[in-house]
């Protein structure tokens, strides 16, 4: 299983070109988030990047039960790194749905999602976080 990049988005020395925002679940309903500037040409590679960063939490997926998902915006804005317009709620099964007020240049990213790409990152690389 090879990836298309010529180098990996976490080795390359370039300014960060996407902004992403973990969320996770904090208990009672309620959430938290965090964000970060990451690279990439992609969404795709913005995530790898997110996930192969030296020290990431999100590498160790299947230990993050409490993970929502990630959120991947092109470009890097002071609004979205403060408070990203991001509502998060539970469906009627229960499950966590994402909802981006400002959905342009926007991928959403579930936790099997991600699951996948550590996993298909592992394979590849050996490690990841």
């Amino acid at each position: 299983m090879t990836f298309s990049w010529k180098i990996p988005p976490w080795e390359r020395h370039e300014d960060c070109t996407y902004l992403a925002v973990t969320l996770m679940e904090q208990g009672d309903g309620q959430f938290r988030f965090s964000t970060e500037g990451v690279r990439g040409d992609d969404a795709f590679e913005a995530l790898a990047d997110l996930l192969m960063t030296p020290g990431s939490l999100l590498g160790l997926v299947p230990s993050l039960p409490a993970l929502i998902g990630v959120v991947v915006r092109r470009g890097i804005d002071s609004t979205w790194l403060a408070k990203p317009p991001v509502q998060v709620a539970r469906d009627d099964r229960d499950r966590w749905q994402i909802a981006v007020a400002d959905a342009t240049d926007v991928t959403v990213f579930s936790p099997t999602e991600i699951s996948g790409l550590v996993s298909r990152l592992q394979s590849q690389y050996g490690r990841a976080g």
